[in-house]
Formats: structure tokens, sequence, C-alpha cells
């Protein structure tokens, strides 16, 4: 081996090694950018929740985009492991009645309140509220999220930002 074919391999080399560092440079960023985030969220309106010592009949919870899905054909499926759903109906309409929906409903309010009843004890110390959007027309999941309600104490519920 001559000592010109020999810079010649040593050059190729390098630029091969140059050409790979740039193209690993250029694909790390663009892999971490495709994990898309998540344009559902469930917002509390509360932090902390009793059903002895509340002004409110759970806890509120609404359901937060980051894209506009107003004038869409979507549904909003809450569930949760433990408690039930209510619906507070507002004074104009229900004179401030408060309404049993159940753990696992499909409706079009993006508003509902999370609660338990104080006669029934729950045993777990930490439970989830999921929400999924739903088409209307095919039932396909578009968007979903969870909540999770922690239990320190029994009857003091806690969510934690």
């Amino acid at each position: 081996m001559n000592k010109s074919t020999f810079h010649t391999d040593i050059s190729a080399i390098l630029l091969s090694l140059l050409l790979l560092c740039l193209l690993l440079a250029t694909i790390t960023p663009l892999t971490a950018c495709t994990k898309a985030t998540n344009p559902l969220s469930i917002k509390p309106e509360i932090l902390e929740y009793s059903p002895y010592m509340s002004s409110t009949p759970g806890i509120p919870l609404e359901a937060v985009f980051t894209r506009d899905l107003k004038n869409k054909n979507y549904v909003y499926h809450w569930s949760t492991e433990e408690g039930t759903f209510l619906k507070w109906h507002n004074i104009s309409v229900g004179r401030g009645r408060v309404e049993t929906l159940g753990n696992d409903i499909k409706t079009n309010e993006h508003k509902v309140f999370w609660s338990v009843d104080p006669n029934h004890e729950i045993d777990a110390k930490a439970f989830k509220v999921l929400l999924t959007i739903e088409a209307l027309d095919t039932g396909k999941v578009v968007y979903e999220t969870s909540l999770e309600i922690r239990q320190e104490q029994p009857g003091y519920f806690e969510i934690e930002e």
C-alpha cells in the first residue's frame, strides 16, 4: 500500500464518520419530536375533596383541548374505577339540582363532577378517571387521557397537579 492510497482511505473513512455523525445528529431530534403531546387533558377545579366537608357535590373535572373541537361530531366518554359522576344543573335550568350519571357515561358535557357516596367506603388508595373523545358516527377513540385520584385517608380525596 502506498502513502497516497493510505491517505485516500483515511480521508474516506473520516468523511464517512463525519457524515454518519451529521446523520445521527439530524435524526435524533426528529425522533424525539415524533411523539406528539396529547391535545386532551382533564383539569380539576379543586385538588382536595371530602364529601363530609364540601360545599360542592364533587370534584369538578373539565375536558381541556389544545386543539379546536367545536362543531365536531364527538362525544365525551367519562369512566372511573371508583365513585360516580354527577351533573350539577345550573340554577336557571335545574334549580341547582344534582343528577347522578354513573361511573361509565357518554355525554356531550365537557364538565362533570366526580364524587363518592359517603355511605360507601372506597378501599382503593388510588384510582383513575379516564376520558376518551370518541367520534359519534364510528365510535372510534380520537383522543384519550386519564387522571389519578388518591385517598390517603378514608373519605379524603386528592389530585396532584
